[in-house]
C-alpha cells in the first residue's frame, strides 16, 4: 500500500452549531493532512472500502489516491493515477472518484478524460480507458462485472464490461443509459438488482441493472437532491438535499418519504454508519456536520452537530465509529469520532 504517513494534529475544540434547537455537548474534529496535497484540492467522492478496510480518498488536483487506515488514521499513497494539476478548486481536476473492483482501483483521470486502472495493492497504474464525456461518480457492479460512470455533462451513465485480472485488465464500452436532467450521485444495490441516481431537481430514479431501464421516478421532496446512500437492512435510501435536509425513501413502499430532518445547508455527499444507525450529513455552506440517528420507529433525529469547514461537502464512514469529512480548501480531511 505504499509509504505510510501519519500527520494528525489535534484541532482545538470545535463548537457545535445547533440546526434545529438540539442542545448537545461540544463536538470535536481533528484535521488529517494528506502529504503533497495543497489548498483548493477539489476533493469529491470519498468512500470506505470494507474489502481493504481503508477509507479511499481521491486527492483531487494532486492526482493521487490515498488510503486512510481507520484503526490508526495512518495515511498511505495508494496510487498516482493522474499528474498533479496546476488548476485548482474544481471537482473536475486530477482524480475525484474511485471504485474498488476485484483487487483494482478504477479512478477518474480528468486530465485525459479517462479511467485509470491501478493495482489496489502495488499502486501500479496498468491501463487508461477513454471516456465519452467528463466523469463524476464511478461505481462497480460486481454481479455483472461492469463499471458504471456518471457523465452529467452528457446526461448519461456510461457502462463498461470489466475483465480484471493480471497485469492487463481491460474495460470495454458496453453502452450508455440516458438520464435527462441528471445524473447526480450513483448507488448500486446488487441484492435487489437496482441502481439509484438523482436528477438535479426533485427526483430520485431507480434503474434495473439488467435491463438498464429506468423503472421508477420518485419525488424525494428535495429542491436539489444530491448525495445518496443505502441502509439495506431497513430498505431505506437516504437522499441529501442541497438546501439543508436529509430524506429517507422507503424502498418497500414505492419510494415514499419515510422520514426527513433538517441539516446545515450546502449538502452534497452523505454517509451511513449501520453499526451506530447514524447518517452523516456535511453542509458545505453552513460548515457543519449534522449527525442524524435512525430511531427504532424509523424517524431521523438529530443527535449532534460539529463545526467542520466551509466547502466540506463530502464524507465517508468507516462503519464503526468515525466519519471522515473532506476539507478541499485546505487540502485535508477532518476526522469526527462518533464514539464519544
Amino acid at each position: 500500500m505504499g509509504i505510510q504517513f501519519k500527520v494528525l494534529t489535534v484541532w482545538a475544540i470545535v463548537s457545535w452549531l445547533p440546526v434545529s434547537g438540539l442542545a448537545a455537548a461540544p463536538q470535536h474534529v481533528e484535521p488529517l493532512a494528506l502529504p503533497g496535497v495543497s489548498a483548493d484540492a477539489g476533493f469529491d467522492d470519498m468512500d470506505f472500502v470494507a474489502e481493504l478496510n481503508q477509507v479511499v480518498v481521491p486527492g483531487g488536483a494532486s492526482g493521487t489516491v490515498f488510503f486512510i487506515d481507520p484503526n490508526t488514521d495512518a495515511v498511505s499513497k495508494a496510487a498516482q493515477v493522474a499528474p498533479a494539476a496546476t488548476r485548482r478548486g474544481g471537482r473536475d481536476v486530477g482524480t475525484t472518484s474511485v471504485a474498488y473492483a476485484d483487487g483494482y482501483l478504477i479512478a477518474s483521470d480528468h486530465d485525459t478524460q479517462s479511467l485509470a486502472i491501478a493495482d489496489a495493492h502495488s499502486g501500479k497504474v496498468l491501463a487508461h480507458v477513454p471516456l465519452a464525456s467528463g466523469s463524476d461518480y464511478i461505481r462497480y457492479v460486481a454481479p455483472l462485472k461492469e463499471v458504471w460512470v456518471t457523465e452529467p455533462g452528457a446526461h448519461q451513465i456510461e457502462l463498461f464490461r470489466a475483465a480484471l485480472s493480471g497485469q492487463h485488465p481491460t474495460l470495454k464500452p458496453a453502452g450508455t443509459i440516458d438520464v435527462p436532467g441528471g445524473p447526480e450521485s450513483l448507488v448500486i444495490d446488487a441484492r435487489t438488482g437496482r441502481a439509484y441516481t438523482n436528477l438535479w431537481k426533485k427526483r430520485t430514479l431507480a434503474i434495473n441493472l439488467h435491463s438498464r431501464k429506468i423503472v421508477a421516478r420518485w419525488s424525494d421532496t428535495c429542491q436539489g437532491p444530491r448525495g445518496l446512500v443505502l441502509a439495506p437492512r431497513h430498505q431505506l435510501l437516504f437522499v441529501g438535499c442541497t438546501e439543508g435536509k436529509a430524506v429517507a425513501l422507503d424502498l418497500t413502499g414505492n419510494g415514499a418519504v419515510a422520514s426527513s430532518a433538517s441539516t446545515g445547508s450546502g449538502v452534497d455527499i452523505i454517509a451511513w454508519n449501520p453499526h451506530l444507525q447514524h447518517l452523516y450529513v456535511p453542509g458545505s455552506h453552513s460548515a457543519t456536520l449534522t449527525v442524524l440517528e435512525l430511531t427504532k420507529d424509523g424517524t431521523l433525529r438529530q443527535v449532534a452537530v460539529a463545526r467542520v469547514a466551509h466547502g466540506s461537502h463530502c464524507v465517508a464512514a468507516d462503519g464503526v465509529s468515525k466519519a471522515y469529512v473532506c476539507d478541499p480548501r485546505h487540502g485535508r480531511v477532518l476526522v469526527y469520532d462518533d464514539s464519544q
